[in-house]
């Protein structure tokens, strides 16, 4: 049976692939990442099987080109993603971990309002997330306090809503590899700590929008990392801040040159809370983005559902 399995992986989905004929921003998007969708105690899990709902609401006003200023006009970009997440670890175990596997189908509704750019509506399924492997360990001490850890190999597929000719794009034609390193640090009998860190790589897109007028192109590889600071009220409800970054590490490529300045960069952080009864929990957390490069700067809430079996 599951012991505190908490989600193992759960991404963002804002992708929309936005080209103007003008365009000041970056001209090739990251792939949906995991940004704010781990929480409280994450690194805490066990044999067992779990489903969660993730709800994800974004919006944003501006759009940020690679110094960190606001676009001109009206930069509008608001989506509702909703993340059905299925996850197994088994009760065996190699190199000192049970392993196990997860599948995600991310399932988006997308509404672009940009000047000089893509304007209207897409509700689509995004790309399949898979994993066939993530180890969980048993916890450690870590200066006399327990400290639990997982390792996490995960793919994304290009199996989204895709076409070249299309202003919004809910799938990226990309393959996507995000490994990710996950702990918690129970600091104290009710004050915890939880980081998850990842880096991504992604493949050439070989059917870029037709607006770039190019063969090819290449998300740069990214950075990115999500942590919480949480306190224990009771056995029921924990209250604490979280927050994530990310930086792109490498420049995009377009028919294989470099784009310089391509780089995105945000940071997020804001209040959150969570509820446990039973077999079942709750998250809430509210996300201000701040120091947005290359990409839409705004608000997030994230909900989310889990029931572990």
């Amino acid at each position: 049976m599951t012991r505190n399995l908490k989600s193992v992986f759960a991404p963002l989905l804002l992708a929309a692939l936005a080209v103007a004929d003008d365009a000041a921003a970056d001209a090739v998007a990251l792939p949906p990442l995991g940004l704010g969708n781990a929480s409280f105690m994450d690194g805490v899990a066990g044999p067992g099987g779990l489903f969660e709902l993730p709800i994800q609401i974004n919006h944003a006003n501006e759009i940020k080109d690679g110094g960190g200023h606001a676009l001109a006009g009206r930069q509008r970009v608001s989506s509702v993603t909703v993340l059905p997440h299925f996850a197994y670890i088994s009760e065996k175990k190699i190199l000192g971990a049970y392993y196990g596997a997860e599948a995600l189908l991310p399932l988006a509704h997308l509404d672009l309002d940009l000047a000089n750019g893509p304007q209207g509506t897409r509700t689509r399924q995004g790309d399949l997330i898979v994993s066939p492997l993530l180890l969980q360990w048993e916890p450690v001490q870590l200066l006399g306090r327990p400290f639990w850890q997982r390792l996490n190999f995960v793919f994304s597929l290009p199996t989204g809503d895709y076409d070249d000719d299309s202003q919004i794009n809910v799938g990226s034609n990309v393959w996507v590899f995000n490994p990710h390193y996950a702990f918690t640090w129970e600091l104290g009998e009710r004050l915890e700590f939880s980081g998850r860190l990842h880096y991504a790589w992604s493949s050439r897109n070989n059917r870029p929008p037709s607006a770039l007028d190019a063969d090819d192109i290449q998300p740069g590889q990214a950075f990115h990392a999500n942590y919480s600071l949480s306190y224990a009220l009771d056995d029921a409800w924990r209250v604490g801040v979280a927050g994530y970054y990310l930086a792109q590490t490498t420049d995009d490529r377009i028919d294989g040159r470099r784009q310089p300045g391509s780089r995105e960069r945000v940071i997020g952080l804001g209040p959150g809370a969570m509820y446990r009864k039973g077999r079942q929990t709750f998250f809430a957390n509210l996300y201000l983005e701040s120091g947005a490069r290359n990409r839409a700067e705004g608000t997030q809430l994230t909900l989310r559902y889990l029931h572990t079996f």
